[in-house]
């Protein structure tokens, strides 16, 4: 049973002053009785300091999870940029790495994992694109004016659905070889070069794998 140190300090301390009050003569008794509900005010003091370390410590935690999915968040974000090679979004990426850097942030192993994930080679995502080269004119000003995080756009409704569905069955099968790293890899790069370009196939390669691993939906069309 828990003990409410505070109260049982209010009530002998009260105790104390009534017997000093209204009873001169019982000294040892309020002595007592102040003693223990000093004691008791420790106790109090004690478990409040618990609590509040308690609390302090939960809060802690909750900014570190929100700080880790922050950092997860970002350094995906930076990743694509850098993986799309359009030089908006490629420098918007590097000038917010060199500012996370001065911020005592850095992420670029979060970057590098997340580029190595979607087959790239982190050291080739960091080079200048090819298209560096300056623009001038009109050009220039229309480039200055594109978002630099606007994503690709999507075009995978304009490709027929058999090819999209014979590149996803071959993709998810080069993912799920087991004896060949080299073969995954290139499969993902592939993956994530073609959603580059506009072409996503994750949701037909998720199916594909799925279909292989626990068999096809009979009511699907044949692969």
């Amino acid at each position: 049973m828990t003990v409410d140190h505070r109260a049982e300090a209010e009530k002998h301390l009260d105790n104390a002053a009534r017997h000093l009050t209204e009873h001169p003569g019982d000294m040892r008794i309020a002595e007592v009785a102040a003693a223990i509900g000093q004691g008791h005010a420790v106790l109090a003091r004690s478990d409040q300091t618990t609590t509040t370390a308690a609390d302090l410590n939960e809060a802690l935690q909750s900014l570190r999870r929100r700080f880790n999915d922050t950092r997860t968040h970002v350094s995906k974000h930076v990743a694509e940029a850098l993986a799309s090679r359009q030089m908006d979004r490629w420098k918007a990426a590097i000038d917010l790495t060199k500012a996370l850097d001065e911020a005592h942030c850095n992420m670029d192993d979060l970057v590098d994992a997340h580029l190595s994930d979607d087959g790239w080679d982190p050291r080739s995502a960091y080079k200048v694109p090819a298209d560096a080269a300056g623009l001038i004119g009109f050009a220039a000003e229309k480039n200055a004016e594109r978002d630099p995080w606007a994503p690709a756009p999507d075009v995978t409704a304009q490709i027929p659905e058999p090819v999209r569905r014979v590149l996803a069955g071959h993709l998810a099968e080069m993912l799920l070889d087991p004896k060949a790293d080299d073969v995954q890899k290139w499969a993902r790069g592939i993956t994530f070069e073609l959603k580059r370009e506009g072409l996503d196939l994750g949701d037909a390669i998720k199916k594909r794998i799925t279909d292989l691993t626990l068999g096809a939906d009979p009511s699907d069309p044949p692969f």
